[in-house]
């Protein structure tokens, strides 16, 4: 039976299979290097084109949503997403590859975007916050479990064999939206009839909103951390420390699953403890974290037994701040635009993401250092937006 306050497992559904694709195949980076004869930094770019066109995508999926509603553009999307997934799955070189992602992100941003919105539409007060703390951690959970079992996948069935299966869970999905999940879009006036300048109008509404911008960069900063070890680790990790591909996915573990312990934490503590005054605690724990990750490099323990506390701590920090942050950005905008809204934090989060996949697949990873020095970045730099934008103009939570 349909209903426009659908369970939160078939949002998080939705939002883990979009995730799901963008690291099932990470262990089998190096394979498909040498399947494709490239270097690692051009197999990289599956990765970033990945998050480019996911991000861009989104600008288009979150507004449209506000016009005719969630529930078509959510089957839409699931539908691109199948498709991108079995293209990525036949492509007989690197360049289809690359573009058969860019279709696969296309269609796999719709989950993130509209999941969000979704929580946003059917859930309030404290519910809000504590709903979209298990959309984030489904956020945090599925890429990191994912390289799991990407690496099973890819010794026992290759490296297509990623793609098939995400694949599979878009159709899964797909099913499962439309019988369960009616349409929760509010009603909106008429809008002008200008299409551009509406679109136009949507997101510089949503940018007023001072709140807004300085939780978006809360949260970006938060995603940010997360894909600097994502995009760095395969190469730290496998090539520099020696640990198997079919492992590598309990490293991004430690991180994840400590994630979803803060983010448990942070939802036992709604309606005790402000929740914008969780997300400055955690990028704190998240630069301790960091912290700690350069010291073990600079003290020589490149091992991956020295990466365990300093991701344990990482986890934590961004299981305070990320669902706190992305809940109270949309509530501090209008119901008629938290689409745009999602959109807008979404793109943020995914252009950042691909920069800095960019960045560091041309970085050298002898040590952990550089990964430390650039998760410890991104928590700097939200705390600043935060302290800047968030907590100087007072506003209750």
């Amino acid at each position: 039976m349909r209903s426009t306050k659908p369970p939160i497992w078939l949002l998080m559904s939705a939002t883990v299979a979009s995730q799901l694709a963008l690291t099932i195949f990470l262990p089998s980076m190096p394979a498909l290097a040498r399947s494709f004869d490239v270097a690692y930094g051009t197999a990289q770019l599956t990765l970033s084109v990945y998050l480019f066109a996911f991000a861009f995508a989104q600008l288009a999926v979150g507004p449209l949503s506000d016009s005719v509603g969630r529930r078509p553009v959510l089957l839409g999307s699931l539908v691109v997403f199948a498709l991108g997934s079995v293209c990525c799955a036949l492509s007989p070189t690197i360049e289809t590859l690359i573009a058969s992602r860019l279709i696969q992100a296309c269609g796999a941003c719709g989950g993130v975007v509209l999941g969000r919105a979704i929580v946003r539409d059917s859930r309030s007060g404290p519910e809000a916050p504590r709903a979209m703390g298990y959309m984030a951690s489904a956020m945090a959970l599925a890429p990191a479990l994912a390289p799991l079992l990407g690496g099973q996948l890819l010794v026992h069935f290759g490296w297509r064999s990623s793609f098939w299966f995400a694949a599979g869970v878009a159709v899964a999905v797909l099913i499962a939206v439309w019988f369960l999940l009616a349409e929760t879009a509010p009603r909106s006036p008429p809008r002008a009839t200008n299409v551009v300048r509406d679109y136009l109008d949507g997101f510089r509404v949503v940018l007023r909103e001072r709140r807004f911008v300085g939780l978006m960069i809360a949260a970006t900063c938060a995603s940010s951390a997360f894909n600097v070890f994502f995009a760095g680790g395969p190469i730290l990790l496998i090539r520099v420390m020696g640990v198997a591909a079919e492992l590598f996915g309990w490293f991004t573990l430690a991180w994840a699953g400590n994630f979803v312990i803060g983010s448990l934490v942070s939802s036992r503590l709604q309606g005790r403890v402000r929740s914008l005054l969780l997300i400055p605690v955690g990028q704190g724990i998240l630069t301790v974290g960091a912290l700690a990750m350069m010291a073990t490099a600079l003290l020589g323990w490149v091992t991956p037994l020295a990466l365990v506390v300093p991701l344990v701590l990482m986890g934590w920090g961004n299981g305070l701040n990320m669902p706190n942050a992305m809940a109270n950005a949309l509530i501090s905008v209008p119901a008629n635009r938290v689409g745009a809204a999602s959109a807008l934090l979404g793109f943020v989060q995914m252009v950042a993401a691909a920069l800095l996949t960019l960045l560091i697949g041309y970085v050298p990873h002898e040590t952990q250092f550089n990964i430390g020095l650039g998760v410890g970045m991104t928590g700097l730099i939200g705390l600043a937006g935060w302290w800047m934008l968030v907590r100087r103009p007072r506003v209750s939570a």
